[in-house]
C-alpha cells in the first residue's frame, strides 16, 4: 500500500484515543500536521524500528507502514482504544510494543537497541522533551531521525534550538509545529560543556544582547 495513501485513510478516519483527555469528546484525538505524517511515513520502511512517546495516529501510521514499533504511553485506555481501532480496520498489531508510563521514567531503563524512527509527542512540559530526547534519541543509528511535534511549546522548543546547533544532528524538515533531524553519528549523547562550544558561544552571544538591553533600559 502506498504509504501516502496510508496517510489519507488515517486522516479521514483517525483512531479516537483521546475521549479521557481534553480533547472534545466528538473530535478524540489530537493531531499534528498532514506534512508531518507524510514525512513520518516516507521514513518509516517496513521492518524499521521505531520509537515513539505519547500515542495516536502516529502510532496507526507506524503499524500500517509495518513497523516494528514501541509506544510509551501512560494510559491503558489509549492503548486499549488503539489496538480495537487496528483490529477493526484491518492493521496489525504483531509489531506493537507497548510501555505502560511516563516516559521518563520508562525510557531511561528500556535499554539501547538501536532504532530508525524518534517521535517525541508525548509530555510537553519541561523537563520531559529533554529526557525523551536524550534517553531515545540515543538509541538512534547513525542516519536515523527524530521528530518533535509541538515545537511551539517552550520545552520542546528549546531541544530544537538546541539540535538546530549541535553538529552531530542535521535540519531535515519543519513547520512552525513541528521539526525533524537526522542523527549524523550514533553512540552516547552525554557531552560536557566544555565539548559543546558551538552552544557555548551561543549562550554567550544572548547573555551580551540581554545585558545592553537591560542596561539600555535602565
Amino acid at each position: 500500500m502506498d504509504r501516502r495513501a496510508i496517510v489519507d485513510g488515517l486522516l479521514a478516519d483517525p483512531p479516537r484515543v483521546h475521549e479521557e483527555l481534553y480533547a472534545p469528546p466528538e473530535l478524540g484525538v489530537w493531531l499534528t500536521e498532514r506534512e508531518c505524517y507524510d514525512f513520518l511515513a516516507d521514513r518509516t520502511a517496513p521492518g524499521a524500528s521505531t520509537l515513539e512517546t505519547g500515542l495516536g495516529v502516529s502510532t496507526a501510521l507506524f503499524l500500517a507502514a509495518g513497523a516494528a514499533h514501541t509506544c510509551i504511553v501512560p494510559s491503558r485506555t489509549q492503548v486499549e482504544a488503539l489496538r480495537r481501532y487496528c483490529d477493526e480496520r484491518g492493521i496489525s498489531t504483531t509489531g506493537l510494543h507497548v510501555e505502560l508510563g511516563r516516559s521518563e521514567d520508562v525510557l531511561p531503563g528500556l535499554g539501547t537497541d538501536p532504532v530508525d524512527v524518534l517521535f517525541v509527542d508525548g509530555s510537553h512540559g519541561f523537563p520531559t522533551p529533554m529526557i525523551d530526547w536524550f534517553y531515545g534519541g540515543r538509541r538512534l543509528r547513525a542516519g536515523g531521525i527524530a521528530v518533535f511535534d509541538d515545537r511551539q511549546l517552550p520545552a520542546v522548543a528549546a531541544v530544537v534550538d538546541y539540535l538546530d546547533v549541535d553538529p552531530r544532528w542535521k535540519p531535515l524538515a519543519r513547520t512552525q509545529k513541528w521539526a525533524a533531524f537526522e542523527r549524523l553519528a550514533d553512540g552516547n549523547l552525554a557531552e560536557d560543556w566544555y565539548d559543546q562550544p558551538f552552544f557555548t558561544r551561543r549562550w554567550t552571544f544572548r547573555e551580551r544582547v540581554r545585558g545592553r538591553v537591560r542596561r539600555f533600559l535602565r
